[in-house]
């Protein structure tokens, strides 16, 4: 082979390179095996990945997704089991790392039984009394006290913005629903929203067996997004409950990341939500925009509440970083 072939070779083998980079979504775990901080098993993609990556992947002549200007850098290296960074407005996969694993979800169930909440058209200035009877869930912080009157207004707020379970399972009880007809309508939502990996069986995320995976769970946020009072509610550092006693606790949101510089112009955090069990480990979903361009955000099973705030602002960081998107 002469020494102008071998050339000719050489550009085309690299043309090939650059395009499959810029093409297909990559999937962080091998980057991690390279590091020395992942397993071989990991870094091989199911047919189900490949054909799921490829698929999300919008088709367009105008190009009118974010193009990758930066194809020498692969995401950052997380510890949680599961990540993916979706564009909000087209779709386009920029970042992934397992997004069709099945996982526990925690809390982030709440913005599911909020939505069905929100179906049976609830007057939120009612106003109502928590019962340590029937409403008492285990596992976190109860805000409110019993017996004492609260608009459900603010019950909704401990269950967004304080991950309260007792106010969340109030919501199916003051919805006008018994539990099974929720949980049945929760599942049935999910499958409406094309959610056809995720499942639930209670409404606040206790059971390890509410599962999803994180490329659906940019499904249930982006719908959640849709309701303007939840919307608010979850981008809400602080959330104020008063109760007729007089007695009034300030909550602080779960979601550690709308106290970061994600928060902070030029970024605007449009929404979150975590999540947490031994079963599922840290969760956080969020949406954050960067001057009119929104990404999703999603991390499952990192290994602490403060990794689950680096990484997902790492990603962010980097998907604006790495991507330009149409003007």
């Amino acid at each position: 082979m002469t020494r102008k072939n071998m050339l000719f070779k050489m550009i085309g083998q690299l043309l090939v390179a650059v395009s499959f980079v810029q093409i297909m979504p990559v999937d962080a775990s091998i980057f991690e095996y390279n590091a020395g901080v992942g397993s071989v098993e990991k870094t091989i993609f199911s047919e189900q990945e490949l054909i799921a990556s490829h698929a999300s992947l919008p088709i367009s002549d105008n190009r009118d997704y974010p193009i990758k200007v930066n194809i020498d850098s692969y995401g950052i290296v997380t510890t949680a089991q599961s990540a993916i960074v979706v564009d909000d407005q087209s779709g386009a996969v920029l970042f992934e790392k397992h997004p069709d694993a099945i996982r526990s979800i925690g809390s982030v169930t709440k913005l599911m039984t909020a939505i069905v909440f929100f179906e049976q058209n609830p007057n939120l200035d009612q106003v109502v009394t928590l019962d340590q009877d029937l409403d008492y869930v285990g596992g976190g912080r109860v805000y409110m006290t019993y017996n004492d009157s609260v608009s459900l207004r603010d019950v909704l707020g401990a269950s967004i913005v304080g991950s309260d379970n007792t106010a969340t399972q109030s919501l199916v009880r003051f919805s006008g629903l018994s539990q099974d007809e929720f949980i049945a309508r929760m599942n049935q939502k999910a499958i409406e929203l094309g959610m056809f990996n995720t499942s639930f069986y209670d409404a606040t995320g206790v059971s390890a067996y509410n599962m999803s995976t994180a490329r659906e769970l940019v499904l249930l946020l982006d719908s959640a997004e849709g309701n303007e009072i939840i919307s608010n509610l979850m981008k809400s550092k602080t959330y104020t409950v008063k109760q007729a006693s007089g007695r009034s606790v300030t909550i602080e949101n779960t979601n550690g990341l709308l106290s970061t510089f994600m928060n902070e112009y030029p970024y605007k955090i449009i929404g979150g939500k975590t999540g947490y069990l031994p079963q599922a480990g840290y969760v956080l979903i969020t949406t954050i925009d960067n001057n009119g361009n929104s990404i999703h955000v999603v991390v499952m099973g990192s290994e602490s509440k403060d990794a689950r705030v680096s990484e997902a602002k790492g990603l962010a960081y980097w998907a604006f970083k790495t991507y330009k998107w149409p003007e």
